[in-house]
């Protein structure tokens, strides 16, 4: 495991989001690692904006932009551009 992920799956951890973490896991069929991670490949990308989104959506917590790029070591842009693909697939998917 890289040190990057090993970071981002440790903050993620001590804030309890780790049941929401293996959830996107298992739904795109990726590891933490890979989810936490820096590889960019389309699928890793979209279960990250997944994932991001869910975040902003959480039912017991807020978690704001700029809070989840300091959380994956991200800029917040790089998490709203995300969030907002996430939300574009899923309209043109439910028409």
């Amino acid at each position: 495991m890289s040190a990057a992920a090993q970071r981002v799956i440790d903050n993620l951890k001590i804030r309890g989001l780790l049941d929401l973490v293996d959830h996107v896991c298992v739904r795109r069929g990726v590891t933490r690692d890979e989810l936490c991670g820096r590889r960019r490949t389309r699928s890793l990308a979209r279960a990250r904006h997944e994932l991001w989104y869910l975040m902003i959506e959480h039912p017991e917590r807020y978690y704001s932009h700029s809070e989840i790029g300091r959380l994956f070591e991200r800029n917040h842009t790089s998490i709203m551009s995300g969030v907002r693909g996430h939300r574009r697939r899923q309209a043109s998917a439910a028409r």
